[in-house]
């Protein structure tokens, strides 16, 4: 048996630009950087990975769900440093809802606003969420990286996220914004694999520009929800099929950033979705199981047990239909689980030595 399935604990300085036409703008001259190679994590999915839930609100969310696990026993955490930003892990992000009205790319939550797909890496810090207001699991990870001191602020690591809320392998009324890969659709692959391609390379580059090497420790993945209960075109029995090749996609298009040159060096972490009484999606069940279906299939692919019904998971909990705790609807993360979710990820990549810390 492989690695560690999640165990439940309580446990920049510079930023970098781009152009205005999708595409990183090129230094002059790159500084000289003596161990260049730096540890990158890319983070994808639907709005629970894309950050959907509250860190303050005029309420302070964040900082009373880090007293409470404290309080819990976890060890003390410094959630200033949520605020202030981390120089030692910098993170560039970009983001939007695919199935409105007009061009949602148009609309996307960026890190850089002028140029939204050429990336700017910026210290981590809350409000690289899906609005300024909200935060992701990115809050949690860094957490984990910062105390176990996997970065600096000389040599960071790196964090790009490319996550789009609602979104699901399922066409929705002919719509391109998708994640299926072109086997899977007639030769044609969807749109957010598309923009999910260019968006990490273009930050990528910018890594280069800085005078680093990067290379892609983790894909990180939270989705599934959008897909329960579609038995038109995707749904959950058929998720495996579409996931296991966008998967494979993904670790051939990086592998010359991969670990060694081998894609599939690249680890990937899932996250079973909700599976609580909060809300309740059909076919939640059969989907879950397909994930950890394919977490058994490669020594380098991880799962997170959130379960609520299960005694040995994570209970991450939702607002539901009483918006408790931080989210800012029904289907997300409170703030406090949100958090615990980021340091979940995290812990899988320190406890398995997926990164070198």
């Amino acid at each position: 048996m492989k690695k560690q399935i999640l165990i439940p604990s309580l446990l920049t300085a510079f930023a970098l630009a781009g152009c205005n036409n999708g595409t990183p703008k090129k230094s002059s001259v790159a500084p000289v950087v003596e161990d260049h190679k730096v540890q990158v994590i890319v983070m994808s999915g639907q709005s629970n990975m894309e950050g959907s839930t509250y860190f303050d609100n005029g309420q302070g969310w964040l900082r009373n769900a880090c007293n409470e696990l404290v309080e819990e026993g976890h060890d003390p955490i410094d959630a200033d440093l949520f605020f202030s930003g981390m120089s030692d892990i910098q993170c560039s992000y970009r983001g939007y809802y695919p199935y409105g009205g007009g061009d949602p790319a148009a609309n996307a939550h960026a890190s850089n606003t002028t140029d939204k797909m050429a990336g700017k890496f910026l210290n981590l810090k809350v409000g690289m969420g899906q609005k300024d207001v909200a935060m992701g699991p990115e809050i949690g990870l860094g957490n984990v990286l910062h105390t176990n001191e996997v970065g600096t602020a000389e040599k960071p690591v790196y964090l790009i996220k490319s996550a789009f809320s609602g979104s699901s392998f399922k066409i929705q009324n002919g719509s391109k914004k998708h994640w299926k890969v072109a086997s899977d659709n007639n030769g044609e692959e969807g749109e957010l694999w598309t923009e999910t391609k260019q968006f990490v390379k273009n930050n990528l580059e910018l890594i280069e520009d800085a005078g680093f090497e990067p290379e892609i420790k983790a894909w990180l993945w939270h989705q599934g929800e959008s897909d329960t209960d579609n038995n038109d075109q995707a749904g959950e029995e058929q998720y495996g099929v579409f996931m296991r090749h966008l998967l494979g996609e993904f670790r051939n298009e990086f592998a010359e950033y991969a670990p060694e040159g081998e894609g599939d060096n690249i680890a990937f972490v899932d996250c079973t979705i909700y599976d609580g009484t909060r809300l309740t999606y059909t076919g939640v069940d059969t989907l879950n199981a397909t994930k950890r279906a394919i977490a058994e299939e490669s020594e380098n692919n991880y799962i997170i047990n959130a379960s609520c019904k299960d005694d040995k998971g994570l209970g991450l909990e939702i607002g539901g239909q009483q918006n408790l705790g931080g989210c800012y609807d029904t289907y997300h993360y409170v703030t406090k689980d949100l958090f615990r979710l980021g340091e979940a990820y995290g812990n899988i990549l320190i406890d398995n030595d997926i990164i070198e810390h």
